[in-house]
This record gives structure tokens, sequence and C-alpha cells, in this order.
């Protein structure tokens, strides 16, 4: 080849590798491409999403915050489709004892048969051993009869597993009217400490007005003015934070409740203190009865035992029974018949493998393990249902100690501002003492509050602790979901609210 034509040959390959090159700003601009499809597909799924969600308005108390919440809540959503995946394994186990029937067609096209010619006293005929166009209809059905105990074992192991999926669910519901209930006491304390901010400017502002009258009236010194006004600025920071923090918890409970960041609604319940007292035993008892992790667990450890049977029963033969049918042309008796013809077969068969590489003994190893581990679990939940038990416990005693010794500090408080606003105007005491006795209020007033919310997520926790936290009603009919009413509804003084409107 000459050196020209070299040369363009290699022009040739170097302009298609520079095709096939892309540049950094080609790609940068797909990116961005790629970006702004995303962001109209997200833009296109919020307003599905707002639109699916339900806007609530008018009072809100907490039975209705627990049932919004399990029929709107998407964790909850999702875990309760595993009860489905369940009933899926379940039905799948009974392929196990029931006959497997299979019907294929064949047909085949040769492109000759065999055939040999003879003469006759007349004439000359010929023989053909086959057909060129071959049809085939088999029908097989096959019963298992005996698998070392694996059929019954499989069957169990699938309804342990949906006993084990409802136990799953039960716990998530639990977890989401645990949420719903703290979510909604998280709004109750918020409020109450955005209603102590509010007061506490109002009375500083209250009493930067009587300073500078003070000041005007030449008794109150500029340092006077200067401290009230710092701590009015003190209480207004205060103000300005719990009102955030009140607009966050309300997100969060709207969010727990799966509806409309649109809706409006008040809460309709209280902080309120009731005393609770339930002996350690009971306690536990009822927890050993009721919480989704230990009979889940229980039900782990039997569905394990149900496989390693299906892993020993490897080491027995395989028992079926089976029969076919075959309607065949050529006749399947005589292939020099050129009709359609059938013919039946039925026996048992029996497989044993022999050498399997260690796969039986590998199988049943890990299964004893799998075995072991639940019966481990088992005892670490109870160890974790004792220990949460005695943590809730714990919390309650010490929370009640507390409202205790707030209300009468709250008290002793009330009474200290009293005070000290009499000696401020008559000169008696300073205005840092006037202002002390008022953040001395104001922290007990919230101290209070805060000691009654404690005491009550403590008992939140007990209940959880116990897994008595809720009692379910499952709705049966189709686009309705499980009713949660919280068991301590009616220990807390709520009642059923007829105020709360739900719309689309």
């Amino acid at each position: 080849m000459c050196k020209k034509c070299i040369r363009i040959v290699a022009g040739v390959l170097a302009a298609l590798q520079l095709a096939g090159c892309i540049s950094s700003e080609k790609y940068y601009e797909d990116v961005e491409l790629s970006r702004e499809a995303a962001f109209r597909q997200w833009k296109s799924r919020k307003e599905r999403q707002e639109q699916s969600q339900p806007v609530i308005s008018g009072k809100l108390n907490i039975a209705d915050c627990t049932k919004l919440a399990l029929v709107n809540n998407k964790v909850l959503q999702r875990v309760v489709q595993e009860r489905e995946i369940a009933r899926g394994e379940r039905l799948k186990s009974y392929s196990a004892i029931l006959p497997n029937v299979n019907l294929t067609g064949d047909y085949t096209r040769l492109d000759g048969v065999t055939s040999f010619e003879f003469d006759t006293p007349t004439s000359k005929e010929t023989i053909r051993f086959g057909d060129e166009d071959n049809y085939s209809t088999v029908l097989i059905v096959t019963q298992p009869i005996f698998a070392g105990g694996s059929i019954p074992a499989r069957i169990n192991a699938a309804k342990l597993l949906s006993l084990l999926t409802d136990e799953t669910v039960r716990a998530s519901v639990q977890e989401v009217v645990y949420g719903a209930e703290h979510a909604y006491y998280d709004v109750l304390l918020s409020q109450h400490l955005l209603e102590i901010s509010t007061d506490a400017v109002r009375s500083a502002q209250a009493h930067l007005d009587n300073v500078k009258q003070r000041q005007r009236g030449g008794v109150a010194a500029d340092f006077d003015v200067l401290r009230a006004e710092v701590e009015l600025s003190n209480f207004h920071a205060e103000f300005i934070q719990n009102k955030n923090a009140i607009n966050v918890a309300k997100a969060s409970l709207i969010k727990v409740m799966g509806v409309s960041q649109d809706s409006d609604f008040v809460l309709s319940d209280e902080l309120l203190y009731v005393p609770s007292n339930i002996p350690m035993e009971q306690a536990v008892e009822a927890a050993y009865r009721n919480r989704p992790d230990l009979l889940g667990r229980e039900f782990d450890i039997k569905m394990q035992k149900e496989l390693l049977t299906v892993a020993r029963s490897q080491y027995f033969p395989m028992i079926s029974g089976y029969y076919s049918n075959t309607w065949a042309k050529p006749d399947p008796h005589n292939m020099m018949e050129i009709e359609w013809g059938h013919a039946w077969q039925g026996g048992i068969t029996a497989s044993l493998p022999i050498f399997d590489g260690f796969l039986r003994d590998g199988e049943i190893v890990a299964q004893k393990a799998r075995l072991k581990q639940g019966q481990i679990d088992l005892i670490d939940a109870e160890e974790t249902a004792l220990f949460e038990l005695t943590k809730a416990q714990l919390g309650i005693e010490n929370t009640a100690e507390f409202i205790e010794s707030q209300r009468l500090n709250l008290t002793r408080a009330e009474e200290g501002l009293r005070l000290a606003g009499v000696g401020y105007r008559e000169g008696v005491n300073t205005q840092v003492e006037m202002i002390d006795a008022q953040a001395a209020l104001t922290t007990a007033r919230a101290n209070h509050y805060q000691a009654i919310y404690s005491h009550i997520i403590a008992k939140l926790d007990f209940q959880k602790a116990m897994g008595t936290l809720t009692s379910v009603e499952t709705a049966e009919s189709e686009g309705q979901a499980q009713y949660i009413k919280s068991s301590n509804t009616e220990e807390m003084g709520l009642g059923r609210n007829k105020s709360l409107y739900v719309g689309d």
C-alpha cells in the first residue's frame, strides 16, 4: 500500500475517533437537561401527592390523630403489604401437596424419512417409516407422595411466616401510634411554652414601660431602663425560638398523620397529670403476652425448626407417582401407521442423591445456626423488654416527683413575683430583684409543663414496653385501614371529638 493511501486511511480513522468524542460542555448540557427533567418529575409527584392527601380542619383530639396516622401513614402502608407477600408465600407452599400437570405440544418437519421399495406381482410398492410432518401432544401428571417430611414442613413454615408478618405489622402499628401521640404531645408542650414566652414578653414590656415612666419622674436611672430593655430582648428571643419550635412540631405531626401541610386544626386535648401505678410483675406479664417482638421471635423459632426439617428431608428419597398420555401422528405404537394414535403409561419414581458435594450437610449446619440465632434473639428481646419496662417505670416515678416539686415551686414563684412587685412599687426591692422574680416564674411555669409532658411520655413508653399501646380494629372491606384507639384515652380523660373535619 502506498504512503498516500496509508495517510488517507489514518486520517479517516482519526476522524472517526474524533467523531466519537464528546466535549465537556456537551456533558454539562446533558446533565442539566437530566436534572431539569428530574425536577419536573418531582414537582409532578409532589402535586399528585398533595392532591391525594386529606386536608383536615377544626379541633383535633389524640384519638382522631392516631386514626388519621393509621389511615395515611406511608410507612405503615408499606409494611401492611408484607401481609400480601406472606399470603403469596403461603399459597405457593400448597403446591408441594398438589399434583403437577404439564401439557406440551410439538410439531416437527423432517426433510425425509426412511423408505424402501419392493415389487409385487402387479406393481411396485413403497414402504415409509414415519412421516415428514410429525405432531404430538403429551399430558403428564405428577403427584408427590413422600419427601422426607419436607411437604408438611414447608406448609407449616409458610403459615408461621404469615403469623410472623402479622406481628411485624402490629409492631409497626404501635410505632405509628407511638409516633403520632408523641408528636401530638410535642405540639401541646410547644404551645404552652409559646404561651409562657408570650406572657413573659408582655410582662417585660409592661415593666419596661413602668421603668421609663419612673425615669421620667426621676425615680429610675438610665441603667434601669437599659436593664429592662435587655430583659425584654431576652424574653423576645425565647418567644421566637418557641414560635419556630411549634411550627416544626406541628409540621412533624402533620407528617406522621399523612395529611396535607395546608391543614388548619387546633388541638383539643391538654397536658394533664394523671397518676399511674402498675405493678412491675403485672407489667412484665403483659409484655410477655403482648409484645409483638417477643411473639415474633417465638414464631421465628418455630419456623426455623420447620426449615431444619426441610433440610434434613434431603437424606430421604423423593417418591412421586406419575401418569402420562401421548397423542401423536404417526401413531406412537406403530410408526408405520401415518394416523393419529395415543399411548399412556403410569408408575412410581423414587430419587435419592448419593453424593451432592456436602450441600445437604452444609444446609443443615446453616439451619441449625439460624435456629440458635433465633433462640438467642428471643432471650435478648426478653431482656430488652425488662430493660424498657424498668426504664419507663423509673421515668414515671421520677417525673411524678418532679411534677410535685414543680407544682410547689410554681406556687412559690408566683408569690415571689407578687411580693417583688409590691416591694418594687414601694421602693423596697430593686429592679434586678423584680426581673429575677419574673424570670423565676417563667422558668417555673416551663418546668411545670415540661414535667407533665415527661410524665405522659414516660407512661406512653411504659405502654409501648408492655405491648398494650393500642387495641386494633381491622377493617375488612377494601379501601379501609386499621383504626387504632389509644388504650390510655380513658385514663387521660380524652373523648371522641366530633368537630374534626377531614376533606379531600
